[in-house]
């Protein structure tokens, strides 16, 4: 029996695995034990002599700030990230969110800004770069704080030198390479007048007090948690998103990821849509739910999308799922299949006229005319997850019944039935998912992704099969 083996086989792992999910609130590990015990035993590789009942005795008389703690912590969680990742969302805090701040705090010249599960940094800095290249003249004098935090003490420290590889600068505009980094070899370093605004520390989204005004947490005009409730289990997520809430100010703006919509969210925030993406607001206390507001369009820190017109092709029912082409961290262009339904109407759009309701029923009255595009299906099952009614999952299936090779649909439905506790069918639909883009190129766009690149969505799913598979 090898190493990995006899931890899985020790009844003290179970106490560790739940310590360790506890602690951090990681439950994507709640059944991925092999991908758990091959990390606890890269920690012991040079503690040959050290039992498991041992090991846990460290883990608990340290705590998750100990040492060692923070050493498996850094073995569990990922940090692949690059800067103006998902590029739709930071053009809607320039031409929405960052205006309406200015306008909202123009008396006491206040701005701040979360990036809450930062990673290696790069989203905090692209705040700053964001802000300083489209508002610099508005920014004048004015006190801005962008914190950056996560549970990886390695990352933040990562974070704090601001150096970082080719990957995290993919697709960025070489006069904007020139103008915000300095090269080092191989290496390209964030200047310092692009981190005046930014600090970073370690911080446990799942214990951590909120609001904690000593870290400047509390009072934010805008935070960023992106791609990070998805690995929490509900309770997690609630008591999270509740925090969230707290710590913003009235009116304040709140960005998650493309997949962690949903009841909760529409019943803390109010959608508001701009063209690629959805952000959520903080309505003021007995407040009406806030229409959108006047939108201009930036000009971020990317490449511009190909100048030709976009070809369009029809797909055939068992071809591969169609994406698009393009370089990577570009706004999004059209989808390669042509659809004949109209466009799914915008829960977005219905919240903020305070009426979800209606775009339900508009939904699925668009899904009985169309029964034959997966696309309308899938975007229903969306919206019924997104609300907490109806029967996401059967949407999905129709979804992928039409067009088997939905890679988003696969992806989708993966996480409805994670989220219900059903684990076998969801690692089955992750596998589907993962084999479809498998063939697929890195910086192709994914259909119905928002602006989701192949790579991007291979980096989720993978997160899910880490260690489990070869």
């Amino acid at each position: 029996m090898n190493r990995i083996d006899a931890i899985l086989h020790d009844p003290v792992f179970l106490r560790i695995k739940a310590a360790v999910i506890g602690a951090t609130g990681l439950a994507y590990y709640a059944d991925k034990d092999a991908a758990l015990a091959e990390r606890i035993n890269r920690r012991l590789s040079d503690k040959p002599t050290l039992s498991l009942a041992a090991y846990l005795a460290q883990l608990a008389a340290e705590g998750p700030t100990g040492p060692e703690y923070q050493a498996l912590i850094n073995e569990l969680t990922v940090g692949e990230t690059f800067f103006f990742r998902y590029a739709e969302q930071f053009e809607a805090l320039c031409a929405v969110a960052i205006p309406e701040c200015l306008r909202r705090n123009r008396e006491s010249r206040l701005l701040r800004i979360w990036s809450a599960g930062c990673s290696i940094g790069p989203e905090a800095y692209t705040l700053e770069i964001l802000l300083k290249r489209h508002f610099a003249d508005q920014l004048r004098d004015w006190q801005v704080s962008i914190v950056g935090t996560d549970l990886n003490a390695s990352f933040i420290e990562t974070a704090r030198r601001g150096v970082y590889g080719n990957w995290a600068v993919r697709g960025l505009d070489p006069a904007v390479l020139a103008e915000c980094f300095d090269r080092k070899g191989d290496l390209w370093a964030v200047k310092p007048r692009f981190r005046e605004w930014t600090s970073f520390s370690v911080f446990n989204l799942v214990d951590g007090p909120l609001p904690n005004y000593p870290r400047g947490l509390g009072a934010l005009d805008v935070v960023l948690c992106r791609n990070v409730m998805i690995y929490f289990d509900e309770p997690t997520r609630t008591r999270l998103l509740d925090n969230l809430h707290e710590v913003l100010v009235p009116n304040g703006w709140l960005v998650v990821g493309h997949a962690e919509t949903g009841q909760q969210v529409n019943s803390l925030f109010t959608p508001v849509p701009v063209p690629g993406a959805t952000i959520y607001r903080k309505p003021r206390p007995g407040g009406a739910p806030t229409a959108a507001l006047p939108v201009f369009t930036p000009t971020l820190a990317v490449e511009p999308p190909p100048a030709a017109e976009p070809k369009f092709t029809e797909s055939k029912p068992a071809g591969p799922k169609p994406v698009k082409k393009r370089s990577a961290a570009t706004a999004p262009v059209a989808r390669l299949r042509a659809t004949t339904a109209k466009p799914a109407p915008s829960l977005a759009v219905a919240a903020s006229e305070g009426d979800r309701a209606a775009a339900l029923d508009a939904c699925i009255a668009l899904a009985e005319r169309n029964r034959l595009d997966p696309v309308v299906h899938f975007r229903l099952g969306l919206l019924e997850e997104e609300l907490g009614v109806g029967d996401p999952i059967a949407a999905f299936k129709r979804a992928l019944y039409l067009d088997s090779d939905f890679a988003l649909a696969d992806y989708h439905l993966a996480l409805a039935y994670w989220r219900r506790g059903k684990l076998a069918p969801a690692q089955r639909h992750f596998r589907n998912a993962r084999a479809t883009v498998a063939a697929h190129d890195a910086t192709e766009l994914v259909a119905e992704g928002g602006g989701l690149t192949v790579a991007e969505l291979r980096s989720m799913i993978d997160l899910w099969f880490s260690g489990e598979e070869p």
